[in-house]
């Protein structure tokens, strides 16, 4: 009696111990299903937002798909009309096409071949040039060389007698401005005020208003002096009126004498 409680007391510790390990597994897996549920559904915002996404893609796709069915559809059509209406005017010895439609066929390839990446490119670049050609002869040519080259020739067609000069002696040498003036006189010039400068100069000199170096370089281009400037403050005063003065200097002193 003892021995056979014995061995089932033996079978029975083996059958809960199996149990045992059944049921720790089961636990296990029941855990592990829990985990994966929870994490499923934490995650069901983002899968809804994907699945919208992709829904959303998938109906654009296909809306350009149906247009651009829609528009070979179209092209077809327009294509079967033109090749009909090209047949009707070669049966009544028509040309195949109107003026109206090369006009706009020429009118299309200048359209299509300027839209080009590398059409507008090039078209830029030349763009550029102009203007920046244009604001150079604007700046430089247009501005000063332009009005300069104005000025010099309305300058050529003025008669000396028409230039009044002011004769200024710049050096210590007493009657040269005189000397210079009879000189002014020579030449056809206007002779305006004869008098003294009151500061020295080494170089003689034609100064002039502006707006009247023209006539300054002619007037320096007939007496031999080879410096022009624009008029000073105090030449200005001292000239009574006259657009153009001539200074002399140190260097054509000994030369009047």
């Amino acid at each position: 009696m003892v021995h056979a409680i014995e061995h089932i007391g033996a079978f029975a510790g083996l059958a809960a111990f199996l149990g045992l390990a059944v049921l720790a597994l089961l636990s296990f897996t029941h855990g592990r299903d829990i985990r994966r549920l929870r994490e499923w559904a934490g995650s069901a915002p983002e899968r809804d937002a994907e699945r919208k996404e992709q829904t959303s893609t998938i109906a654009a796709q296909r809306a350009e798909e149906l247009r651009a069915l829609e528009e070979a559809r179209t092209a077809e059509q327009e294509a079967v009309s033109s090749r009909e209406e090209r047949r009707r005017r070669r049966d009544e010895g028509l040309p195949e096409q109107s003026r109206g439609e090369r006009l706009r066929g020429r009118f299309s390839g200048v359209g299509e071949t300027a839209s080009r990446p590398s059409s507008l490119v090039a078209l830029f670049v030349v763009l550029l040039a102009i203007v920046g050609g244009g604001a150079y002869l604007l700046s430089s040519g247009g501005g000063e060389g332009g009005g300069s080259g104005s000025a010099e020739q309305a300058a050529a067609k003025v008669k000396p007698s028409e230039i009044e000069v002011t004769v200024l002696n710049g050096t210590s040498v007493v009657g040269l401005a005189a000397t210079y003036g009879d000189k002014v006189e020579g030449k056809g010039f206007d002779l305006g005020a004869v008098t003294n400068s009151s500061a020295s100069f080494e170089q003689s000199v034609v100064m002039f208003k502006r707006g009247h170096k023209a006539e300054a370089r002619k007037v320096a281009k007939q007496l031999g002096i080879g410096k022009t400037q624009l008029m000073s403050g105090e030449i200005e005063a001292a000239s009574a009126g006259a657009d153009v003065a001539l200074i002399v200097g140190e260097d054509n002193a000994e030369a009047a004498e």
